[in-house]
This record gives structure tokens, sequence and C-alpha cells, in this order.
């Protein structure tokens, strides 16, 4: 029997994304992808070119959001309340492990701050700046794609989310929600 070696390599950033060498690490590449999307507060669309159908979100509160659908309700839910987002990139380390050749699995720890708006503010009014931390695993993406035009995109380059966990002070948000949105806190 043969033994397959893993290879991996490390990548480190500090502060704004993308930059010319974040475009060159796979994960990140992705990553500032996804943060694109969340940071556009705009989120009728799919959730397959982020999450992977097995997906599992680990949220603060303790609770697991599993599947790909679910998780992106739960975002759709948890964000819809602001007319605005922007997460400030701040720290970033990056693992990116070879399992096999062409199948690398990723994991990055990140920091960030998260800005959010409500909605019915102008400006800068209401604003609240929330510190996070995230652990990401990325990986293959999968899933049923469909081919032809309007058909969903599975995956960013061949890669989805596949297990987030995140930490930061969720009851940083409850001035900005109204009783009975039913996020769960």
């Amino acid at each position: 029997m043969m033994m397959s070696r893993e290879s991996t390599t490390y990548y480190h950033h500090t502060g704004p994304w993308p930059t010319p060498e974040t475009e060159k690490v796979p994960a990140l590449k992705f990553l500032a992808n996804y943060t694109k999307r969340i940071d556009s507060a705009d989120y009728n669309c799919s959730w397959l070119p982020y999450y992977h159908p097995d997906a599992v979100f680990h949220d603060a509160t303790g609770r697991d959001y599993v599947g790909g659908q679910v998780i992106w309700d739960w975002i759709v839910n948890l964000f819809g309340p602001f007319r605005k987002l922007y997460m400030e990139s701040v720290e970033f380390f990056v693992a990116s492990t070879e399992k096999e050749i062409g199948n690398v699995e990723h994991v990055i720890f990140g920091e960030w701050k998260m800005h959010v708006w409500p909605k019915g503010t102008e400006d800068d009014e209401g604003k609240v700046t929330i510190p996070r931390a995230m652990i990401f695993r990325i990986g293959k993406a999968g899933g049923e794609g469909k081919g032809g035009e309007g058909d969903k995109e599975v995956g960013f380059e061949g890669l989805q989310i596949k297990d987030v966990r995140l930490f930061y002070d969720r009851t940083l948000l409850v001035p900005l929600l109204k009783k009975g949105e039913g996020v769960v806190l």
C-alpha cells in the first residue's frame, strides 16, 4: 500500500483586501468573493457559490446550522434588518493542505470588524461595530449544478465553505433589532 504525503502551505495577511498578494491565495480569493456578497446586503441569490450542500455553520449562540440552504436562510434572516454591512478585514492565517492531488483543504482563521447600519438610517446614524473571529474550512465544491443559461453556479473557482465557526458578542446587535423579527440571539 502506498502512503500519500500531505503537503501544507501557510499564508498570513494583515489589513484590507483583496490585494495582489491575496488574489494569489485561492482560499482568500474565495473568502474575498464571499465577503463581497455579504457586504452587498443583497442575498437574493443562490447559496451554491458559497456553501457546500453538507456545510455546517456553528453560530456564536451554540446553534449549528446544517446544509447550505439552511445556512443561507439564516444569513438572510440575520442580516435582513440592515441596510448596509461592511466586513473590515483585520488579520487572516491560512493553512492549505493538499490531501490528494487536486484536492486541497483550506483552513482560515480570520478576524474582522463587522460594521452594520440599520434600515431607516442615513450616513453613520445607528452604526454598530462588532469584532468577529471566524474559522473557515473550505474545500472542493460539490452539489447539483445544471448546464445552460440562468442556472446556479456551484462553488467559486471550484471551492465552497464546508464548515464555519463564528465567535462574537451577539448582544451588541440587540439595540438594532426590533422585537419579533425572528432573529435568534
